[in-house]
């Protein structure tokens, strides 16, 4: 059961899935620049003390973004990772390793994907869901 309490950390929320690896905020470049991060929520409890003294909310952590792009009003966000493989060269015998990123998929719910037009218990991320800084 949801809580209507947004948390203590609350910034915005999820506003639009383009993509299965890219959604939109509502939270501006006031708020985020290009490499910040984000932590996509949900509030599901109260955490009380055995006194029935309130401890705050728990805030179910759905997935961790980085800011791609910023504009006045909104920013979009994908989950970006870094790989690094590694290979052996025979020639000059000695192992090489390089570095790449890739955007990796978000566990969104697909029917509520709206491409832009140019471009288990619920861990799926949805229009309205929360955003914090990370």
């Amino acid at each position: 059961m949801e809580n209507n309490k947004k948390g203590d950390n609350y910034l915005g929320s999820v506003v639009r899935i383009i993509s299965d690896k890219a959604l939109i905020i509502d939270v501006g470049e006031d708020y985020l620049t290009i490499g910040d991060k984000v932590q996509i929520y949900t509030v599901l409890d109260e955490i009380k003390d055995l006194e029935g003294n309130s401890l705050g909310l728990y805030e179910n952590i759905k997935d961790t973004l980085d800011v791609t792009q910023t504009a006045a009003n909104y920013s979009i966000c994908e989950k970006i990772t870094t790989k690094r493989t590694s290979s052996y060269a025979s020639l000059s015998n000695a192992f090489t390793t390089s570095e790449y990123t890739v955007k990796e998929s978000l566990n969104v719910d697909k029917n509520e994907i709206e491409p832009l037009e140019n471009n288990e218990k619920d861990k799926q991320i949805h229009v309205g869901d929360y955003v914090k800084k990370y």
